[in-house]
């Protein structure tokens, strides 16, 4: 027994040992990516550009405080009937706090959204919160592919049939389609089966989760008009930014440099804030955005200072907003 629980706990360190690895591997690699383009693009120019920049900030953080509203509601929607029991003042600050969470975790979507069940919890129970945010997930996945059927038409109608627009339209189906999926296994009765197989307990959480998550329908309109919205939002952001540095303005190149950014997303989801990933997507697609490589690199460095911005936040929030008192008794357990 004791041989066993010292092979579990080897087991253990290696694995942690491994994670953390992987996350410093991919770190150096992003530097290296960012060090590498910032040659490429003149230290000086970038400097000039950013410099130039700044005075934009502002508005873009205000927009993007308006992306976490609109981040907010969906989850409030995604609760369906239960969303009454929710508290607003925790709402807002499990946001805030899951906000800043996206920005450095791997998968960062993902972790946002269980930090955000795991403050709420409280208000509504574990099961309700987890089907929420496994809603918000699914959801976030549909939006993204829908609004890159836009940003490829821009892409197609700017570049052709060009790399860019191949990995949007590419991006889209694959978005649909995994959020789709998503949501049918959160409801599917086979699920719950194999999971009380695996476990007699785990198989308990699970048939109350898909109860949960039952309650709303399949593609809850709410949640994904609400999310759009969002993403209409980021849209606009991607225009100021292209104005700040420089750059050609326009509908289509927003609609691009949204695409890009959704593209670089998905193929750095395990590199921490995206450091290097978004910069290579933005020079890469430089062409297509009517912008100068140096233009390009200093929109994807405006948005590592909005990351930064909304990180330093969601790390204050917590310090000076104390979390609202939770009910005293919990719907389930």
């Amino acid at each position: 027994m004791e041989r066993e629980e010292k092979a579990d706990r080897r087991e253990l360190r290696t694995g942690v040992v491994l994670r953390w690895g992987a996350r410093l591997a991919f770190a150096a690699l992003g530097i290296g990516v960012v060090a590498s383009l910032v040659r490429q693009a003149g230290a000086g120019a970038l400097v000039a550009i950013l410099r130039g920049a700044a005075p934009w900030l502002p508005l873009v953080v205000a927009l993007e405080l308006l992306r976490v509203g609109t981040d907010a509601l969906a989850t409030y929607a995604a609760y369906g009937d239960r969303a009454k029991m929710l508290s607003v003042p925790a709402l807002a600050r499990a946001s805030l706090v899951a906000r800043a969470v996206s920005s450095i975790a791997p998968a960062g979507r993902a972790a946002a959204e269980a930090t955000k069940a795991a403050l709420l919890a409280p208000w509504a129970g574990p099961a309700a919160a987890t089907a929420a945010g496994a809603t918000v997930q699914a959801v976030t996945l549909v939006s993204g592919g829908i609004i890159s059927v836009p940003c490829a038409a821009a892409a197609y109608a700017l570049s052709g049939a060009s790399a860019i627009t191949l990995a949007l339209v590419l991006h889209a189906a694959l978005l649909v389609l995994a959020g789709t999926l998503l949501r049918v296994v959160m409801r599917a009765s086979w699920f719950g089966a194999l999971a009380r197989r695996v476990s007699r307990r785990a198989g308990e959480r699970v048939v109350v989760f898909q109860e949960r998550a039952r309650e709303t329908r399949l593609l809850p309109p709410g949640p994904v008009a609400v999310m759009l919205v969002g993403r209409v939002i980021q849209v606009a952001q991607y225009a100021i930014l292209a104005r700040a540095v420089g750059a050609a303005t326009g509908a289509s190149r927003a609609l691009v440099a949204q695409g890009a950014n959704m593209v670089s997303l998905a193929v750095g989801a395990f590199v921490p804030a995206q450091v290097g990933v978004s910069e290579g997507a933005f020079a890469w697609s430089a062409d297509v955005l009517g912008a100068t490589v140096p233009q390009a690199v200093a929109i994807a460095m405006l948005c590592h200072a909005l990351e930064a911005v909304f990180v330093a936040v969601g790390a204050i929030v917590p310090l000076a907003w104390s979390s609202p008192a939770a009910p005293g008794e919990r719907p389930e357990h």
